[in-house]
């Protein structure tokens, strides 16, 4: 009798520990780049979920007043939190390449021109689209998921799972992460930006000097052939500025994981 009420906290431990583990890969699996992607079906993504916590969960240990439900419900969400805090420092890096297009397109004159981006479940322009689609290219060919696994088993040692309070300290630096990720956009369009600029000071003296001129449609076909021209000329720049972006956030990645360890 003792030996069947042994084994049946010990399986119920077991399960609590699992369904953590699953709990704070599934905040990555819904927020992280390529793992939240539509281009994966659900039941993929579940899988992976349901998979990576049998591997992960093994060796790992909870709380036993986690075998209550309230307990057990808050220890979830503070789980999943963590995973969401985990894929949302990729998913800001990622949005470098997004925003960077999105300004190169308004620069073109075709900002108006969006369409459905079923990668980041939201409307783009086509160059914004196009961008993401290589960076994810890049993160994937580099090695972005299995370092993603490793950084989650990485995160288990930093923050076990018995942890119920997060540090304040984590949240201000996952938003300070937005002003970095913002310098970085406004770098890449940088070259576009001036360009556009250039083209519209010349049209504006150009206007001044010959006002019969129509200076909109002059500057229009102008600015767009000399932005197309940058962006051939900058592409290869682009491909080996992408994994140094892919190669920040990881670090960024590290920085967390040592402010959740205390260090």
């Amino acid at each position: 009798m003792v030996a069947s009420v042994a084994l049946a906290l010990q399986l119920s431990g077991a399960t609590v520990v699992y369904l953590l583990v699953a709990a704070r890969i599934a905040g990555i699996v819904v927020t992280a780049p390529f793992f939240g992607s539509s281009y994966i079906p659900v039941p993929i993504r579940a899988a992976l979920v349901l998979l990576l916590a049998a591997v992960l969960a093994p060796g790992q240990s909870a709380s036993p007043a986690f075998q209550q439900n309230l307990l057990l419900g808050l220890a979830i969400i503070i789980q999943f939190i963590v995973g969401t805090f985990m894929g949302l420092i990729l998913a800001v890096f990622l949005s470098v390449f997004s925003m960077a297009g999105q300004v190169v397109t308004y620069q073109l004159g075709v900002g108006l021109a969006v369409q459905a981006n079923p990668g980041l479940l939201s409307e783009g322009s086509f160059l914004s689209e196009w961008q993401t689609l290589l960076a994810l290219f890049v993160f994937v060919a580099g090695g972005g998921p299995e370092l993603m696994v490793i950084a989650l088993h990485a995160s288990l040692q930093a923050l076990p799972l018995s942890v119920l309070v997060l540090p304040t300290s984590a949240f201000q630096f996952v938003v300070g992460l937005f002003q970095t990720v913002l310098a970085m956009a406004l770098l890449i369009a940088a070259p576009f930006v001036l360009t556009g600029l250039v083209v519209n000071l010349s049209v504006g003296v150009i206007s001044r000097a010959f006002p019969q001129i129509n200076a909109f449609f002059f500057a229009l076909p102008v600015n767009f052939g000399l932005s197309l021209l940058v962006f051939v000329l900058v592409l290869p720049l682009l491909f080996s500025v992408m994994p140094t972006v892919w190669q920040s956030a990881w670090t960024d990645m590290s920085r967390l994981l040592a402010i959740w360890e205390g260090r």
